[in-house]
């Protein structure tokens, strides 16, 4: 008997797709709404209700929020998750394949109970299908 994902499967691509494209050694890509404020930045990545999929593809929302200790840095790090998302021609990763994004909402602040944690999010609208 095999465990579920802790991510659903489009979170499961956009976290290899960011740690591959984006974070590098100074940032962190994850699922839980924290930030410890020990990397430099840290990308939350939740699905929204609504959408549809099956087992094989789908339309998903997803909010992707950045966290940092400066503005500057949760902007210019949500500024490059839209110019990586927002590519022409789509993305794959070793579970699924991207056929295309979209946004509803572009980066903006968004708040947050810590004063000196800076949040910046967008809204995107994916839609996929499972690769193998």
């Amino acid at each position: 008997m095999s465990t579920p994902d802790p991510f659903p499967m489009i979170e499961v691509a956009l976290k290899q797709l960011l740690e591959r494209d984006l974070a590098g050694a100074e940032g962190k890509v994850g699922g839980d709404l924290s930030y410890d404020g020990v990397a430099d930045f840290y990308v939350w990545i939740g699905l929204v209700p609504g959408g549809a999929s099956n087992a094989l593809e789908g339309t998903w929302i997803v909010d992707i929020d950045v966290f940092s200790k400066g503005y500057g840095v949760s902007m210019n790090k949500a500024l490059a998750i839209e110019s990586v998302l927002l590519k022409p021609g789509g993305h794959r990763t070793s579970t699924m394949r991207i056929d295309s994004a979209s946004q509803n909402t572009g980066p903006a602040d968004r708040p947050w109970d810590d004063d000196s944690v800076f949040r910046v999010g967008a809204t995107y609208v994916f839609t996929a299908r499972r690769s193998g």
